[in-house]
């Protein structure tokens, strides 16, 4: 179950090998270990697309979807998840989800209707399918082996991310802003079981300490974002903290929350980096991160992705301005800057480890 939440792990060690040019797949560019990042691209610019990070060497390849398919990724990357031996991005603006190997290979991929299905959102998977929010207010259920849709279960409107947690699958209704609820569907009938009230707008999921938590990102004036545990034994629903960004590590979860003053111009965003232990249910307001040196800048910049990597807890902080390529913070687990890198597209969102 673990892996599935692979979209916030970094992987260990890149190396590349690029073979020549032939009709024989076996031959194309291979891509043996390391870290892919999904860059989300500009509104309607097609510009999506997943940066190959050696975390020993430092080598950097832009684009290795274009390089290995000759063709681009498509418009808005909104979810990217590793699934055995495949890798699975969801392209929001193209209305598609690409299956590839972990050469960055494409081998499938399913176009949805934008009538029926709406866009695709977040990517669930578990036993040999895959779980796909969809703007229509639904989750369809895929078959990993064919890339066929089986079956569509209806949630909340604008569904946004979701998460397994015991047999259930977790789905954050944001409504486009005024949603309120997370839909619990039971896998093995793929019905919705339970319906659950949590703070406006929910957006983000994760599961750690046999629960699940819940990020809202209120009203974006006087409602807050906030935090808030699922015990999934009973459904009741406990506000912790205001938070932006999470992301998960043994049972601990690493938080941002920025907050921009608009009174002033140019607006300034304050960033405090903090943790909470689900095990010992303790807020650590102390940082996570060193921010000094040329990690200073994260104070005030625009957090759009939060990862850790699995294997030694280094954290993978990216920073986007919607219009440039965004930046990559990589600390190690003590939180130490080790590297600060250009992320080879606009606004990354999402990292997974090989």
């Amino acid at each position: 179950m673990k892996f599935r939440n692979l979209f916030i792990v970094l992987l260990v060690g890149i190396g590349f090998i690029f073979a020549s040019c032939s009709d024989d797949e076996s031959e194309q560019g291979e891509i043996t270990t390391g870290i892919f990042i999904l860059n989300q691209g500009g509104s309607e610019g097609n510009n999506a697309g997943i940066t190959a990070y050696n975390p020993e060497t430092g080598a950097i390849t832009r684009d290795i979807y274009r390089s290995q398919n000759g063709k681009d990724l498509g418009d808005t990357g909104q979810d990217m998840i590793v699934y055995g031996d495949k890798v699975y991005v969801s392209v929001y603006g193209s209305s598609r989800l690409v299956k590839m190997d972990k050469n960055g290979v494409e081998r499938a991929s399913l176009s949805f209707d934008v009538s029926t299905d709406g866009q695709p959102r977040y990517i669930e998977a578990e036993d040999g399918k895959l779980y796909v929010t969809l703007y229509s207010g639904q989750v369809a259920r895929i078959d990993t082996a064919t890339l066929q849709i089986e079956a569509y279960v209806s949630v909340g409107n604008n569904p946004e991310q979701i998460v397994e947690e015991n047999g259930k699958l977790y789905v954050a209704n944001s409504g486009w802003g005024s949603g309120t609820t997370v839909s619990v569907i039971d896998i093995a009938t793929f019905k919705v079981v339970q319906t659950l009230d949590v703070a406006l707008n929910p957006n983000d999921l994760l599961e750690a300490g046999d629960n699940v938590y819940v990020l809202s990102w209120g009203n974006y004036a006087d409602i807050p974002y906030a935090l808030q545990k699922i015990n999934v034994q009973t459904g009741a629903v406990e506000s912790i903290t205001p938070a932006t960004k999470m992301v998960e590590n043994e049972d601990i979860i690493y938080l941002v929350n920025s907050v921009t003053n608009w009174n002033v111009k140019p607006n300034v965003t304050t960033n405090t980096f903090f943790s909470y232990d689900t095990k010992q249910q303790k807020l650590n307001e102390t940082s996570f991160l060193k921010l000094e040196g040329e990690a200073k800048t994260l104070e005030t910049e625009s957090v759009y992705m939060m990862a850790v990597d699995p294997h030694n807890g280094d954290f993978y902080v990216g920073t986007s301005d919607y219009v440039n390529t965004g930046k990559i913070y990589r600390f190690s687990r003590n939180g130490t800057l080790i590297k600060k890198f250009g992320s080879g597209g606009i606004s990354p969102c999402k990292a997974l480890f090989f």
